[in-house]
C-alpha cells in the first residue's frame, strides 16, 4: 500500500535548517540549531502538515469527500487538518473531548475562522475518540458521504510516513550545506509518538549516527517507548525495509510534563521566554515550550560543551495566545 501512496504537496519547499548561536552560548554547547517545521506554510503551520501530505493525499486516493477526524479542543493537529482540508475542497467534523469547549482562543478560535464542525463527544483518550470517529463515519455513510477517518495526531503509517520523508529531507540537508555540523542529539516533541517514528524510521533507513530523544509531554515513558517502537516497526514493515528498531534505540524522558498534558509548566515557560528574548522565535507552551525545557535540562546535566545538538519545531505557536497570563506570571522567571 504504501510504495502506492500519493504525496499531496502542501509544503512550499524544505523547511529550513537555522543557527541559534545566541541560545547555543547560553547552553554552554559548540551549537544549537532548529529544524523550521513551524514554517510549514498553511494556518500558522507545525508538523502535522507533513503527515497531511500523505493522509489527505491517500482521502483523494479513495474519493473521500468529508474527513473526520479529533482531538482536545486545543488541538493542533485538527487546526492543521481543517485548514488543509478546506484547501483542496474536503469537508471536516472534529470530534472533540470532554463536555464543553472552554474559551474561544487560540487554535478553537481558527477551528471557528476555518468553519469546522464540531463535536463535543464527553470522552477522553485517544482510543475512545476513535470509537467515537468510526460512529461518526457510519452516520456519514448513511448520509451518502465518503468518509475518511484520522485518529487522533494523524499517527498512522500514511501519516507517520511524512516523518520518514522529513528525514530524508534532512538527510539532504546535510549533505548540501557545509556550515551544518551532524549533530550529536535531536530533540523533538512526543505527542502520539508518530513524529519521532518516522524520524527513527528515515534514520534507520539512512544510518546516522545522531542520536535522536524524545520529550514527551503527555504520556509516560515506558508508554510512549513501546508506542514509538510499535509504530515505527509497523511502519518499516509497511513500507517493506527488512530493517527494525528496538527499545534501546528509543529514547524519551518524561519528566517535562509538568502538572498533565495540557497544562503549561514552569519549565516550558522559562525556556518559551528564553528563546524568545535570545532569538526571536517563539515555541508553545503546551508541546514544543515544554520539549525545549526538557532539551536544556539535558545538557546541563552532562559536559556538552562540544556537543552539536538540533532541536526539531514541530509547531503549535496558536497555543501561546491560550495561555498569556501563564507565560506572564512574573513568578515564573
Amino acid at each position: 500500500m504504501m510504495a502506492k501512496l500519493t504525496r499531496h504537496p502542501l509544503l512550499w519547499g524544505e523547511t529550513p535548517l537555522m543557527p541559534l548561536p545566541r541560545l547555543a552560548k547560553k547552553l554552554g554547547v559548540a551549537s544549537v540549531w532548529m529544524k523550521r517545521d513551524d514554517l510549514t506554510g498553511i494556518a500558522f503551520g507545525g508538523n502535522k502538515v507533513r503527515k497531511l501530505e500523505y493522509l489527505l493525499g491517500h482521502a483523494l486516493q479513495e474519493d473521500c469527500d468529508l474527513i473526520i477526524t479529533g482531538g482536545s479542543p486545543g488541538s493542533n493537529h485538527c487546526r492543521l487538518t481543517v485548514a488543509v482540508a478546506n484547501h483542496i475542497g474536503l469537508d471536516t467534523w472534529l470530534c472533540f473531548s470532554g463536555n464543553k469547549l472552554g474559551e474561544v482562543q487560540g487554535n478553537l478560535f481558527l477551528d471557528q475562522l476555518l468553519g469546522a464542525k464540531v463535536f463535543l463527544t464527553g470522552c477522553y483518550g485517544s482510543e475512545a475518540l476513535l470509537t467515537v470517529m468510526e460512529e461518526k463515519a457510519e452516520e456519514a455513510r448513511k448520509l451518502g458521504r465518503k468518509p475518511y477517518v484520522i485518529p487522533v495526531g494523524g499517527s498512522t503509517n500514511v501519516g507517520d510516513y511524512g516523518y520518514f520523508h522529513a528525514w530524508h529531507e534532512y538527510i539532504a540537508q546535510l549533505d548540501q550545506l557545509e556550515t551544518v555540523p551532524n549533530f550529536d542529539e535531536i530533540y523533538v516533541t512526543v505527542g502520539t509518538g508518530g513524529t519521532m517514528a518516522g524520524l527513527l524510521a528515515g534514520q534507520a533507513s539512512t544510518p546516522n549516527s545522531s542520536r535522536i530523544v524524545g520529550v514527551s509531554v503527555w504520556q509516560d515513558q515506558k508508554q510512549a517507548t513501546q508506542d514509538i517502537l510499535h509504530l515505527t516497526n509497523d511502519l518499516l514493515r509497511e513500507i517493506d525495509k527488512p530493517i527494525s528498531v528496538t527499545i534501546e534505540d528509543i529514547h524519551v524522558f518524561d519528566q517535562y510534563i509538568g502538572q498533565k498534558y495540557g497544562v503549561p509548566s514552569a519549565e516550558g515557560n522559562r525556556a518559551i521566554r528564553m528563546l524568545a528574548e535570545l532569538e526571536g522565535l517563539f515555541v508553545d507552551p503546551i508541546y514544543t515550550g515544554k520539549a525545549l525545557a526538557g532539551m536544556i535540562d539535558q545538557l546541563s546535566q552532562t559536559n556538552s560543551a562540544h556537543k552539536h545538538v538540533l532541536f526539531w519545531h514541530t509547531g503549535g505557536t496558536p497555543a501561546l495566545f491560550t495561555h498569556v497570563s501563564s507565560l506572564l506570571e512574573k513568578g515564573e522567571r
